[in-house]
């Protein structure tokens, strides 16, 4: 696939197409008639109405930072690019997700306009930890004079020996469990306890979700032959049976932003294509594990919306929960998870550090138990910072977050080839890194290891050293 250069797609000015300064212009003045002409009936009809208008207005800044600070190239798979459109979409789609739970249950209420300016906000300050991570990178280049490339011929051998670990794995969980999760659903929240009822068969179960990984890498040079594509699949499908829709959106995420960087561009319309399919059938696959027959009375767009990007609907209600002064703040205590799955539990023991129960504190069972729940509910890492560290502390965290982005979207952009191992490595992490903001710092740190630490062990015996060639 023949790439733009980066210092040539750098070079191209945004500033030459003027229709997005003009349209963010253009709606920016839009509001402020409807403010000026309507907004003593707004004030009457929708008390919240400044602060939804002052979102938008927000989101127009952003827009205008990504088009003529950050510029090109706009590939849906940079990370830049990517982390602003995620968090565009669950601020849009979560609060269709609200409006379908207020049918459902007509008395609940939150301050759902304050989630979105929250968001728009902590998303314009990661912009720009964004541009000044990138301008930072770029000012001082690293010099790699080697790569690690794999071996494709071991890296095959690899494979299909991993995907016969994982399958004995698989066979092995799903006695002992004695049922497939998938398949029957998992209401109580059960699969918590699937680790500890299968041991360490179920994490080599696990296990399939690296078999995707490099039956990606493979498929991505273009060079797989139709077993790889069937073990890769499976080998998903496998780490998958156990109701986390989270174990198969990963590696099939970092497969395609993988694919769209080294093989070739995905078109608009496939993207929205995969939207309109994807996001419907993640959520059908949510109705289907926890087996609530009550969500019916939605209808087919209710329910879509109801379990899409619910997440954004919690966030809401942990900022009116943290914010009304009448509980206190959680000080950093979930910030262990972040750091405990670096190391094996015997490290940890020797210091004498509980690394499950330091886990297993994250902000999700958390407000579970606040809200009274069964199931973990999760707020996202900006949400997490402001349970944690309130208003000052998000807004910190957010930068920080923009900083992780930037550097991600340098390294993502230097990526030309998927035989390189850091190639799958790096598309692994823009991807955890994303899904950040629906999830939890803990379970992006264990996402990461899970995924990495055995890539890169794998390679100490399927790749080899090449020199870099000269630029």
């Amino acid at each position: 696939m023949t790439h733009l250069p980066l210092s040539r797609a750098r070079g191209r000015k945004a500033s030459s197409f003027p229709t997005v300064g003009y349209g963010v212009a253009t709606v920016c003045g839009v509001l402020l008639m409807i403010a000026a002409v309507w907004g003593v009936e707004l004030n009457e009809s929708w008390p919240a109405w400044k602060v939804a208008f002052s979102a938008i207005a927000v989101w127009g800044l952003n827009l205008i930072l990504v088009y003529y600070v950050i510029g090109p190239p706009f590939a849906f798979s940079r990370p830049v690019i990517l982390s602003v459109t995620f968090a565009f979409l669950m601020t849009v789609l979560g609060s269709g997700s609200y409006w379908a739970t207020t049918q459902l249950f007509p008395l609940y209420r939150v301050f759902i306009e304050r989630a979105a300016l929250f968001v728009a906000l902590c998303t314009c300050l990661s912009l720009i930890g964004c541009i000044s991570t990138m301008k930072l990178v770029t000012a001082k280049p690293a010099v790699v004079r080697q790569r690690y490339m794999w071996d494709w011929g071991r890296l095959r051998f690899a494979t299909y020996l991993l995907f016969a670990v994982c399958v004995l794995g698989t066979y092995m969980t799903i006695q002992k469990i004695g049922y497939i999760p998938a398949l029957l659903g998992d209401p109580e929240s059960q699969r918590v306890e699937f680790p500890t009822i299968a041991g360490v068969w179920f994490r080599l179960s696990m296990l399939g979700m690296v078999v995707g990984l490099i039956a990606g890498a493979q498929v991505c040079a273009g060079g797989a032959s139709w077993l790889v594509w069937v073990m890769g699949a499976s080998g998903i499908a496998c780490a998958s049976l156990y109701g986390n829709r989270f174990f198969a959106a990963l590696p099939i995420a970092a497969i395609v932003l993988l694919w769209d960087q080294v093989r070739r561009r995905f078109s608009v319309r496939t993207v929205f294509l995969g939207l309109v399919l994807g996001l419907p059938a993640l959520a059908l696959f949510f109705f289907w594990r926890q087996q609530d027959q009550s969500v019916y009375v939605l209808g087919p767009v209710g329910l879509i919306l109801y379990g899409t990007l619910s997440e954004f609907r919690d966030l809401a209600w942990t900022l009116d929960y943290y914010s009304s002064g009448a509980h206190s703040l959680l000080h950093g205590s979930t910030l262990g998870g972040l750091v405990v799955p670096l190391v094996p539990s015997v490290l940890w023991s020797t210091v004498g550090v509980d690394k499950g129960a330091v886990f297993a504190h994250s902000n999700a069972s958390v407000l579970a138990q606040e809200m009274g729940r069964v199931t973990a509910q999760r707020v996202g890492v900006y949400g997490e910072l402001f349970m944690n560290f309130g208003w000052v502390g998000a807004a910190f965290g957010a930068l920080v977050y923009g900083l992780l982005i930037g550097y991600l979207d340098r390294r993502f952009l230097d990526l030309r080839d998927s035989r390189q191992v850091r190639s799958v490595i790096v598309a692994v992490v823009v991807a955890a890194a994303v899904y950040a903001q629906v999830g939890q710092w803990n379970m992006f740190t264990s996402a990461v290891v899970s995924s990495v630490y055995p890539i890169l062990l794998l390679a100490l015996f399927t790749a080899r050293r090449e020199p870099r060639a000269a630029a």
